[in-house]
């Protein structure tokens, strides 16, 4: 399915999470309801919302994200509309995949003239329902279901050829000593690679990532220009990385701050 500029504009209006009347949707589109209704309809045939009573929210996908109302939707909402924000018309970015990382995409569907570099499959077709976006898909060896992502030396490579002007790349583990980590040791490489392939480097991660450590080592907190997180995390932590944490309020619609 390829969006409409006004399904586009509905994303965004539904992109901070909550719960929207289809009445407000038209008084902000200047448009009626039944035109409204159409364009959910197609855009819950695509598995973008979820229709409900008299109005829709964002869906989030089953297979990355947490169901709506878990823990940590709060949290992963007000870290992807802070990033989101960070970026303009005509950028470019690397992105990897995860629960953050899919709300980031979703919220930048009506964004024009976007470059993705990505090596999630799920991700690059959401995105390339935008006719305006160019989108690179990293080749290299395709894994299973649930994954859809690409990895090893030739998704590592693909990497390296595209230097963007943001990469941000969401991670399981952050620690002073132990870096930037990962679940998935297989993925570890592709997402060292899109880290680097941005001149600003981004880590997303809701507070319960720091102080964790997995086994799939991405790089070192050096690494990173920020790391965006989730306002939660406690003061003790911060020191540990040289200012680079920004803690992003859990009002989606409060401006991000840096501690």
């Amino acid at each position: 399915m390829r969006l409409s500029a006004r399904q586009r504009q509905i994303l965004g209006l539904l992109g901070h999470g909550s719960y929207v009347e289809v009445k407000d949707l038209a008084q902000s589109l200047g448009v009626d309801g039944s035109t409204i209704r159409r364009d959910l309809q197609g855009l819950t045939a695509n598995g973008l919302v979820d229709r409900l009573h008299g109005g829709a929210i964002l869906r989030s996908s089953a297979e990355t994200t947490p169901s709506l109302g878990q823990p940590n939707e709060g949290e992963h909402q007000a870290i992807a509309q802070a990033a989101r924000r960070m970026l303009k018309d005509g950028d470019s970015l690397c992105i990897s995949s995860g629960p953050i990382t899919s709300l980031l995409i979703l919220s930048m569907l009506d964004m024009h003239d976007m470059t993705v570099v990505t090596n999630d499959l799920r991700s690059a077709m959401t995105l390339s329902q935008n006719p305006s976006f160019k989108v690179h898909l990293a080749g290299g060896e395709l894994r299973e279901s649930p994954s859809h992502v690409t990895s090893g030396a030739r998704a590592e490579t693909f990497a390296a050829e595209h230097i963007t002007r943001w990469s941000f790349i969401e991670v399981e583990g952050i620690h002073p000593y132990s870096g930037f980590t990962i679940s998935a040791t297989w993925q570890a490489g592709i997402q060292r690679a899109l880290l680097a392939a941005g001149r600003r480097r981004c880590i997303i991660a809701d507070s319960h990532s720091f102080g964790k450590r997995c086994i799939g080592f991405v790089a070192d907190t050096s690494n990173a220009d920020l790391i965006m997180t989730d306002e939660l995390l406690d003061d003790y932590d911060l020191p540990a990385f040289g200012g680079k944490v920004i803690r992003v309020a859990l009002d989606p619609g409060d401006s991000w701050r840096q501690r």
